[in-house]
């Protein structure tokens, strides 16, 4: 334009590589510049692979064991690798939840927004620095589970309560057996004066 300012578009599509673009000026009286200085350009048009199932990081999985995917951790991390310094984005079911930059090897470590309990399934997508994006992971399912309801006070066994009648609480057993009532598959601590005294777990 009449400031020197241009806009040139390419007139052959370019497949995928790598590209180094230069610029040279001819004025009214026809001199012609140098070339400019070099402008490399990427042209990529290829999705990026479907990355792996997210995996629930051990610090998040607070549960009996670090790996059975059930915490009370209502803002979990999930690990994976994917393309180097491609943009993550985590879902549960169709619902974004967190985003995260992978590092130059891929890995990523993305936290997810806060969640109610429940049961969620988990999957990643990845962007890639030309914008392609992924289609979704396989999904991991998530239990968040951050409360327990307080169980009922133990009950002595009646085989244990020897006493007058075998619901008065006296008993000449020096090993009682106490029972009750608590959430599925819960770890059990029984508790004398206030010390641990003795567990089990629940059926």
């Amino acid at each position: 334009d009449a400031t020197g300012n241009y806009t040139v578009t390419t007139s052959t599509a370019l497949a995928d590589g790598v590209y180094t673009f230069t610029v040279r000026a001819t004025d009214d009286a026809g001199n012609v510049s140098d070339a400019s200085a070099a402008l490399a350009v990427t042209i990529d048009t290829t999705a990026p692979s479907t990355p792996a199932a997210p995996d629930l990081d051990a610090g998040s999985d607070t549960g009996s064991s670090t790996s059975d995917n059930i915490t009370s951790n209502a803002t979990p991390t999930f690990n994976g690798t994917v393309e180097a310094n491609a943009a993550v984005s985590l879902y549960s079911g169709a619902t974004p939840v967190g985003t995260v930059i992978a590092d130059g090897t891929g890995a990523y470590a993305v936290t997810s927004s806060a969640l109610t309990d429940g049961v969620y399934a988990f999957v990643v997508k990845q962007t890639d620095l030309a914008g392609n994006g992924s289609d979704a992971s396989a999904s991991l399912a998530v239990t968040i589970d951050s409360t327990i309801a307080t169980p009922a006070a133990p009950a002595l066994d009646a085989g244990c309560d020897t006493g007058a009648s075998n619901s008065d609480n006296i008993t000449r057993n020096t090993t009682p057996t106490f029972s009750g009532t608590v959430e599925a598959d819960a770890a059990v601590t029984l508790y004398k004066d206030g010390a641990p005294f003795g567990a089990t777990t629940a059926n």
